[in-house]
């Protein structure tokens, strides 16, 4: 089935829809990305660069300093290699990206990116009950007001059995796009996620990428002198000059105690089989 045909056949009917970039629109006004993070001068960096999605995370991948861990890339490239193309996949708040290469998976998001299918509010999906196989969700339940809202809605459109693998943050500076608002432990994630069952929690991305993220950002502010243009130029500089400090973190995630200054975890829950 083509995926134009699965997103025709999972939506609700009769909802107001318009057409931006190729993607079904369920949104009002302009949903082109434009200030898709905060109005600064890194901020006006990254809105130019998301306009060419890979390259845009080919420096991500290079520069951030998170650095995901092996064990959270593997459990979500299994996942999704688990469902074939003929399996309805979510990939929620994408961005302007296509997860594992796999463009049969239908990409939400708030804004119309090329890459993306459907724009539509994550607390209010434009999706029938029941009708989606996987849902992937990276990075995105501490830019929303209401993250418990978008579990609702996960559990709400996902099949009995199937399933959610999720990234949320833990210690990591303040990151707008537009807006952020929490972060989680290990325990709190637990709670954020307790409507699924069978839940796996791991770390996503461990301690060396929480303390360079925190130390790039103390540098910036110290350094900055007030300036939020020095601030943003200083933080660039610091990326790509003290990136290859997120390594050690491919040895510290295999620590004991890693888990209390993660940067991230990695959550994988199961919807239980309707009785």
């Amino acid at each position: 089935m083509m995926k134009a045909e699965k997103i025709q056949k999972i939506l609700k009917k009769g909802l107001k829809v318009t057409l931006q970039n190729k993607a079904l629109c369920f949104l009002p006004g302009d949903r082109r990305p434009k200030k898709t993070v905060e109005n600064t001068l890194l901020g006006k960096i990254q809105d130019v660069l998301k306009k060419y999605g890979r390259f845009y995370y080919f420096l991500i991948y290079g520069f951030s300093p998170v650095l995901p861990s092996p064990v959270w890339i593997k459990k979500r490239s299994e996942l999704i290699n688990a469902y074939g193309e003929d399996k309805v996949i979510l990939n929620l708040g994408s961005g302007p990206m296509h997860m594992g290469g796999r463009t049969d998976i239908i990409n939400v998001d708030v804004f119309a990116y090329h890459e993306v299918d459907i724009v539509a509010d994550v607390t209010d999906l434009p999706i029938e009950d029941n009708q989606v196989d996987l849902i992937i969700n990276t990075g995105l339940l501490e830019h929303v007001d209401d993250p418990k809202k978008v579990i609702q809605e996960m559990t709400r459109v996902v099949r009995g059995g199937g399933k959610v693998v999720c990234y949320v943050p833990f210690m990591v500076p303040f990151h707008a796009a537009p807006y952020d608002y929490y972060r989680w432990t290990i325990l709190g994630a637990q709670k954020l996620f307790s409507e699924f069952y069978h839940i796996e929690i791991g770390i996503g991305s461990g301690p060396t990428s929480g303390m360079l993220y925190v130390l790039q950002e103390w540098l910036s502010i110290l350094l900055s002198f007030g300036s939020k243009t020095l601030h943003d130029i200083l933080f660039l500089a610091l990326m790509v000059i003290t990136a290859p400090i997120k390594m050690l973190d491919m040895l510290m995630v295999k620590l004991p105690y890693a888990e209390k200054i993660a940067s991230g975890f990695y959550v994988i829950g199961e919807k239980r089989l309707s009785l």
